[in-house]
C-alpha cells in the first residue's frame, strides 16, 4: 500500500486510531525500509499541516463511531499537502451477533472533511485456487467456526462467515492548507466543528 500510493522520500505519517493504542513502530519501519521518510502520529506536530504527502491509519470497526472517524479524517484532511493521499483500512465485523461495516462511515467523514474519494480496494487475506477463497484453518479456529455455526443453526441464525478480506479506502486532498493558514474561527466556520 505504502509502494502504491508514494514514492522514494514521501513523506508519510502512521497515525494511530484515536480509542487505539496498538503501536505503529512495524509499519513506520516497513515505510522507512521502502525509502519514505515515515512518522507515527506520536512524532507529528499537531500544529503542522499540509506537509505529508501520505497519511495511513486503520480503523477497527468496533470503534469506528462518527465522532472518532470525524476526528481521525480531520487530522489525516489537515495533515496532508495538495494531492496528498490517505488511506484507511478497515473490516467487516460480526462480533455483536449482526454484521458491522464502517466503511460507509469513513467515506462520509472523509466528504465532510472535503476529501475526494477515489478507490475502495478488496484486500484479500486468502488466496484463490480453482475459483474458489483457499481457507486454511487450524484445528482449534476449524473447532470455534464449527461451534458457532451449530449455535446459529440451533438458534435460526444466518450462518456466521469468516473474515477473509480488509477494506482500503483511498482519497485525496484537494486543498492547499498552506496558502491560508487555518485559524481556530475559520476551522469552525468551515466544518461546524469547534475545538
Amino acid at each position: 500500500m505504502v509502494s502504491a500510493f508514494s514514492r522514494t522520500r514521501d513523506q508519510v505519517v502512521v497515525l494511530p486510531w484515536p480509542t487505539n493504542s496498538s503501536s505503529t513502530s512495524d509499519a513506520v519501519d516497513a515505510a522507512n525500509n521502502l525509502g519514505r521518510r515515515a512518522s507515527c502520529g506520536s512524532e507529528v506536530d499537531w500544529n503542522a499541516s499540509g506537509f505529508a504527502d501520505l497519511v495511513v491509519t486503520s480503523a477497527p470497526p468496533n470503534q469506528t463511531t462518527a465522532e472518532l472517524t470525524d476526528e481521525a479524517v480531520l487530522t489525516a484532511a489537515r495533515l496532508l499537502r495538495l494531492g496528498g493521499i490517505f488511506v484507511a483500512l478497515t473490516h467487516n465485523s460480526t462480533t455483536a451477533g449482526e454484521l458491522t461495516d464502517r466503511t460507509g462511515q469513513l467515506v462520509t467523514s472523509a466528504q465532510f472533511a472535503d476529501l475526494l474519494y477515489l478507490q475502495h480496494i478488496v484486500a484479500l487475506h486468502t488466496p484463490i485456487r480453482d475459483s474458489r477463497f483457499q481457507v486454511n484453518l487450524n484445528d482449534r479456529e476449524a473447532e470455534e467456526l464449527g461451534r458457532a455455526r451449530h449455535r446459529a443453526a440451533v438458534r435460526g441464525l444466518p450462518s456466521p462467515h469468516l473474515r477473509i478480506h480488509s477494506d482500503v479506502l483511498v482519497f485525496a486532498q484537494p486543498h492547499d492548507h498552506l496558502a491560508r493558514p487555518l485559524t481556530p474561527a475559520r476551522a469552525a466556520a468551515e466544518t461546524g466543528v469547534i475545538r
